[in-house]
Formats: C-alpha cells, structure tokens, sequence
C-alpha cells in the first residue's frame, strides 16, 4: 500500500504548537491512513456550515464592486454568525465566544468590523474558520481552486438549503446581508432593529442538524468527500463510531480503545482488514510515542540531574520495564516512521528507543531521546536542542516545570496525540440520525 503523504502535513499543525522530538509528522501519517480531510480543530459541523455561507457572502459582495474585501468579508460574516449562535441558540460551541458574550453582556449593540478591535479572536484570520476550516474544506471537496472558492457542489447546497432561510430577513439572494457585510464597519442591535436577521442566521445555524442537511455533511465530512484518499477506511471507520462503546458521551480515546476498533473492523471485514491494519498501526504508534512525550517533558524539569539518577526515578515509577510496547510490532513501524522523518535513521533510533524502553534500559532510552531532539532541532535551521548531556549531567535550555510521570498502572491507557480519530468522531456523532 503506497502511502500519500509524505511531507509534514499542514493540515495537522495548530499554530505555536512545540514538537521537540518530531512526533507530529509521524503521528499524521499514521492518522492521515484512516482520516484524509479533518484536522484536529475541525470537529464541529455548524462551523462548516458558517464557513461555506461566509464564502458565498464573499463572493456576492465582491460582485457588488467592494473587490479586495474578501477576508474583511468573511470575519465580518463570521462575527456576525457567532453573535448570533450565543444570543438566540445559546451555543457557545464556536471559536471566540469568550469575547463575544462579554460583549453581549456589555450590551445589545454589537460591531462588525475586521479592525482588530472588534475581532473576536487575538488574530481572528489565523485562529478563526477562514485559517482553520478552509483547508480541511478544501480536502472535502467543498472549496476549490485559488483563490478559494466554493465547489460547484457546496454553492449549491448553500442556495438550496440556506438562502431560503434567510431570506424572510435578508431578502432575495440575502441582498440586505451582502449590503450590510460590504460596509467596513456595520453596527447591529441584537435585541432591536436587528433581531430579525440575527434570529434568521441562527436558525441557520442551529446546533442540531437537519435530515435535510445530513447527507450532504456525511458524504464532504464523514466520507472524505470525493477526493477520499483513505479507499473506503474512512467511511469504515465512522461507521464503527456510531456502534457502542465508541459512540458512547463517555468515551475516551487509548490504545487499548483503537485495539477494540481494529478487532471490530476484522469481525465486520474479515482478517485481510486494511482498516484493521491501520488501526492497529496507529496503536502500536501510540505505545512508542506517548511514553517518549511524557519521559521528554520529564527530562525538561530535571535541570542538572544525571541520566542514571533519572533512570532510577523512571525505574521506581515504570518498573522493571514497559509492558505496553509489542516490540514487533513497533518494529513494523520503521520503515513508515522514517518516511514521515524523510530520514530512514530516524524509524531505526525510535524502534531502538522502543526495544530499550521494553527491556528496562532506561538510561539508553534517555539518550536515545535526547539524541533524537538533537537531530529535530539541528534539522530546524541548526537550532539548540532543548536537553543534552553535558559533564554527565542534564542541561536543560528549554524547561518544564510540569514533567510528571504517569504511575505504571497508567500506561496501558496513556493518549497523548490525536491521529484525526476524535474529530472524526465528533462530525460523525453530530452528523448522527435519530
């Protein structure tokens, strides 16, 4: 099976993230098998939703001559959606609510402006939908070429299934809307004049899906849209996410939870699975590179500490030696850790990392980290690493004064990186019928 990514993949990244031992490009590859088009911060619907009509509304207001406008268009829009989704639907699921409710309980008269004054987020371009949710569109087929635009398919669901509802408040082709978000700065009273429009983007908006609009959502989100470069595992997948205990509220993602969903995807697919496979792969992932996080943030608060003196801790804490690794197959992993490095040495330092960890050598895997680091940074435009043995001590450039270790106990359900599963899983229980 050829795998089709390669490089670090940009669709996994969330700005000013740290990744000192390179886990993120690994971890996406692996992820990228099972989930093409989500990232990790694009799990709600409503906010797919906001995104298409605030590209539609883009489009309209540039065809009214305000050319040049189109990102001051959108976080106009987006604002707007998200004053209305807090004051009639009281869902305060969307990105930047702290700042919108303390201006809703300032008072009723809100602004509309992309001056930063009246963003609704530090960089509402960057940390809002048009920086977040426009590529994973892109991925699902619902925005396409550059500049971005909506797909032929997504501009036909929005004027079937939206501007219908709009149009009551904001006229035929929501012209008094396209008015309104062309100003550079429109001032709006929830409460008063303006409450009609606000109440008709809400209802647009509303938290629970329709029927009506499901298919739609299921086939660009839950499947992968038209470009599903999963063949099919996607869709397996989050069918097996609608069945107990995935679907459970409760549910809690570990290795032993994606071991549960590889054995289901066997009973449904038989032996051959390839979702199985993958799955698998993803936790056996997980076993080597959870405990190498937890042991590196670790090292960072032991400033002046020798390796042998943070063995023993990790000894006294993680027992003779870990239990949680299947040693073959994190062997398995290699040649694909070392594809998503570009650098086949670093499949073969995380699989050493893994045999030492399995036996108890707790001072080789250390360095083995520690090596590791030293490689990620150097690679970064020659920078420092964070730790490094010096004089037979630890010293330590970039601290942390968490570091704690999970008991040994702990272990077998350690989860610290995301491979796309939960926002899968969230799309798709709200995507959810009955």
């Amino acid at each position: 099976m050829a795998p089709f990514l390669t490089d670090l993949d940009d669709r996994a990244a969330v700005k000013g993230s740290r990744d000192p031992l390179g886990i993120q490009a690994i971890w996406t590859r692996f992820g990228r098998h099972v989930v093409h088009n989500l990232t990790t911060v694009s799990s709600s619907v409503r906010d797919f939703t906001t995104l298409l009509l605030g590209y539609w509304l883009v489009e309209r207001v540039a065809e009214t001559g305000a050319r040049g406008a189109e990102l001051a268009t959108f976080l106009k829009w987006e604002q707007l959606a998200a004053y209305a989704r807090a004051a009639v639907n009281k869902d305060l699921s969307f990105r930047g609510v702290e700042r919108v409710v303390r201006n809703l309980n300032e008072g009723p008269r809100i602004v509309l402006s992309a001056e930063r004054t009246y963003q609704i987020l530090g960089d509402q371009k960057i940390y809002g939908l048009w920086g977040l949710y426009t590529v994973p569109a892109r991925a699902s087929g619902l925005i396409e070429t550059d500049p971005p635009r909506l797909s032929e398919a997504a501009r036909d669901f929005v004027e079937r299934q939206y501007l219908p509802a709009l149009a009551d408040a904001a006229g035929r082709e929501a012209r008094s809307l396209v008015k309104l978000l062309g100003e550079s700065a429109a001032r709006l009273d929830v409460r008063g004049k303006d409450a009609r429009l606000i109440e008709a983007v809400a209802r647009v908006l509303k938290p629970r899906i329709p029927a009506k609009e499901r298919a739609f959502y299921r086939e660009a989100l839950v499947y992968g849209g038209p470009d599903d470069r999963t063949q099919g595992r996607q869709r397996a997948l989050a069918d097996l996410l609608l069945a107990p205990p995935f679907a459970a509220g409760a549910f809690a993602w570990s290795p032993p939870a994606v071991g549960q969903l590889a054995k289901t995807a066997r009973i449904r697919e038989g032996e051959a699975s390839v979702l199985a496979y993958r799955l698998d792969r993803i936790r056996h992932c997980e076993t080597l590179v959870a405990p190498a996080a937890t042991l590196f943030s670790f090292l960072l608060a032991r400033d002046g500490a020798t390796v042998p003196e943070v063995a023993a801790v990790l000894r006294e804490r993680w027992g003779a030696r870990v239990t949680t690794l299947d040693v073959a197959g994190v062997e398995s992993l290699k040649t694909e850790i070392g594809a998503a490095a570009n650098d086949p040495a670093v499949g073969e330092r995380w699989v050493r990392f893994g045999e030492r960890l399995s036996v108890g050598d707790y001072v080789a895997s250390v360095q083995l980290l520690l090596e590791q680091n030293r490689h990620v940074m150097k690679s970064r435009s020659g920078a420092a690493p964070w730790a490094e043995e010096q004089d037979g001590r630890l010293m330590v450039r970039f601290h942390d004064e968490g570091g704690n270790l999970p008991a040994r106990e702990d272990l077998p359900e350690l989860w610290r990186f995301p491979y796309f599963l939960d926002s899968l899983r969230a799309v798709t229980r709200a995507l959810k019928e009955g």
